[in-house]
């Protein structure tokens, strides 16, 4: 049966659906009355909600983003390669490595292959990550330790693995299609400069927010040196972007500045052999170790270390400032590390405005109903964090706005800020200038 979406590749806001505090996904037009039905009435959408929730949300103090996987797939390549999903990467991961030799790795520790449709990247690795832990033990412990092929076996294919997952994430190219991330970032770049910068956090290692905000000219503050070696240091967070003119002491903030953090790394970084950790994609060596928390159980604990450290540290602090909204998309709240602080910050932080939108809401065999005006909400079918704030919702919280949509989808949505500065207007002038035909 075709997904829903497949058969709308492009953003758009009309595809958005708003959750209701009696439990209904409402669509984004209007329904109008049946001219052959004497009761029936005009049924308003959700468009006026949403686009003034999204408003508020530009004009916020503070704004924070939080991108999962999901913002990744609207990216296009013209060879057909695209953002993975988890089963993307294990038949990746299947193919690199040869199908029987990972076969029998999964029969090994899973006690079988799964079934198709049910494979598991991540309870996969983690597993294997477990039982070579317990091997180094009995290797240490046991003198006539029988099981040292069993225990190569399984640190060669984490190797090859994780080689696979790096080289498979890496999929942005010169010419990739990044029309959304480019839509959400140029409409949040006219925020005014005197407001606090945009604050975009992402778990994904991809270049996707990067090769985007290239193109646009905006300016990403990422916690990395401007030197020919970039290394980070969490200083450079404290740093922004002003220009100064030789006869005045006053600094004039430039536009389009943002911060950006990678809670689960990068493709691009490398951690060096002294610990420094510097923006680089040489081959992966054990001189230059490549920066990423793959995809495994141990999650929480691997974000202990710098420099995940300092981005989850971020988060919680942004999260904790007064007029904020923090906006979430491609996010499935299945990393309870990330989930738990926001969940701690709707509890406490009574000023913090919530925007959250995946297309994970509801299933897509309904979304094509013939009358899918409003779709019941299936409460059971969330994960356990996002079941807690749908209840929010359904309790009154005005704070929080839950959407079913893709972040293509929202980016669309997103109103353009009126009022720009002189040198914004300039700069659509001269990006007139460019056009065809102009």
């Amino acid at each position: 049966m075709t997904d829903f979406w497949d058969s709308h590749p492009d953003g758009k806001k009309d595809l958005l659906r708003l959750l209701t505090g009696n439990g209904k996904w409402l669509s984004w037009s209007d329904k109008e009355a049946n001219q052959n039905d004497a009761e029936s009435k005009r049924i308003a959408g959700c468009r006026e909600q949403v686009e003034d929730k999204l408003n508020d949300a530009l004009h916020s103090t503070n704004v924070v983003v939080l991108l999962g996987s999901g913002a990744s797939f609207c990216a296009k390549n013209a060879d057909g390669s695209k953002a993975p999903g988890m089963w993307d990467l294990w038949h990746a991961v299947r193919d690199g490595y040869g199908h029987a030799a990972f076969d029998q790795i999964a029969k090994d520790v899973m006690g079988d292959v799964p079934a198709e449709g049910k494979e598991n990247i991540e309870g996969l690795l983690s597993l294997c990550k477990m039982s070579i832990e317990l091997l180094r033990v009995q290797s240490e412990n046991d003198l006539l330790f029988t099981q040292r092929p069993k225990l190569e076996s399984l640190e060669n294919f984490i190797k090859a693995a994780e080689k696979t997952i790096l080289e498979t994430v890496d999929f942005v190219k010169p010419d990739t299609e990044l029309a959304a991330h480019a839509g959400f970032i140029r409409k949040f770049g006219r925020r005014s400069p005197e407001k606090p910068r945009v604050k975009l956090f992402t778990t994904n290692y991809d270049l996707c927010i990067e090769t985007a905000a290239a193109r646009l000219g905006v300016v990403l503050v990422d916690g990395f040196s401007h030197a020919a070696v970039q290394r980070f240091n969490r200083d450079h967070f404290q740093h922004d972007i002003v220009r100064r003119s030789s006869n005045s002491t006053k600094a004039d903030y430039l536009d389009g500045v943002f911060h950006s953090y990678k809670l689960h790394g990068s493709v691009d970084w490398r951690r060096q052999r002294d610990g420094v950790v510097i923006r680089s994609q040489a081959e992966a060596t054990d001189e230059m170790r490549p920066v990423l928390i793959y995809p495994r159980s141990t999650k929480y604990q691997e974000a202990f270390e710098t420099p995940y450290l300092d981005m989850f540290a971020a988060l919680q602090e942004a999260l904790r400032e007064p007029d904020t909204t923090l906006i979430v998309s491609g996010f499935g709240f299945a990393d309870d590390h990330i989930s738990a602080p926001i969940w701690s910050a709707i509890e406490t932080n009574l000023s913090l405005r919530v925007i959250l939108c995946d297309r994970g809401f509801v299933p897509h065999q309904r979304l094509d109903a013939i009358d899918a005006h409003e779709i019941e909400l299936e409460l059971e079918i969330q994960r356990p964090y996002q079941t807690k704030i749908i209840k929010l919702v359904q309790q009154g919280d005005s704070r929080i706005t839950v959407l079913n949509g893709r972040f293509e989808d929202l980016a669309h949505a997103l109103p353009e800020i009126s009022g720009k500065t002189d040198r914004q207007l300039l700069q659509d002038r001269l990006a007139k200038l460019g056009e065809p035909n102009a």
